[in-house]
């Protein structure tokens, strides 16, 4: 089983969800959607190695407002780990 590591930045409200090596990462493409902006970043092979999701979660729900409200500064991306 692969091992996964989830990357979110409240600021930015982006995830990004690494399956491979991000020492690995080559390129990246934005995914063709109109309603996305979504980046798929791929390893030397083409290989999608991650993908970063852009706007997780709609403005009522932005976290980077929500702590500002409440003082809280957050520049580092949270990891989220099992």
């Amino acid at each position: 089983m692969a091992n996964v590591k989830i990357l979110f930045d409240p600021i930015a409200n982006t995830m990004n969800i690494w399956w491979g090596d991000p020492q690995n990462a080559y390129s990246s493409v934005e995914v063709d959607d109109p309603k996305r902006n979504d980046v798929i970043v791929m390893d030397k092979q083409g290989k999608p190695i991650s993908i970063e999701l852009i706007g997780v979660f709609p403005k009522e729900l932005n976290v980077s407002d929500i702590t500002h409200a409440f003082g809280v500064k957050k520049t580092e991306p949270f990891l989220l780990t099992n």
